[in-house]
């Protein structure tokens, strides 16, 4: 509650019942529904309610943008290590087991996940 008080926002964001019900019942959630809520006013051009911003993310368990790409890039290795396709990550090189480095995105195109 005390990171969402501390949020830049016009109009000022305000800790009524709904937030604190969203909170209560999305808990896991909002880490990066606040993530979320810094980046939307930080990037979009206005934001007429934050609760409402910050309430919809915690419901549907939104992140901002960049942790939403670490995510995928995280679960595509996961799943081609396990296919034997990649057997190291670094930056964004991924490495063959015939010790061939490749960019990941490069390697993501060619192997999507579950083909």
């Amino acid at each position: 509650m005390q990171q969402l008080r501390e949020i830049p926002c016009t109009p000022q964001f305000r800790l009524n019942g709904e937030i604190q019900r969203t909170v209560k019942r999305y808990w896991a959630n909002v880490p990066g529904a606040i993530a979320y809520l810094k980046e939307a006013v930080r990037t979009w051009k206005g934001i007429k309610s934050p609760e409402a911003v910050f309430v919809a993310a915690c419901r549907e368990g939104r992140k901002p943008e960049t942790q939403q790409v670490k995510s995928a890039v995280k679960d595509w290795f996961e799943w081609a290590r396990k296919q034997r396709i990649v057997i190291a990550m670094s930056g964004e090189v991924v490495y063959t087991p015939d010790g061939e480095a490749v960019g990941l995105s490069e390697m993501m195109r060619r192997y999507p996940v579950g083909e």
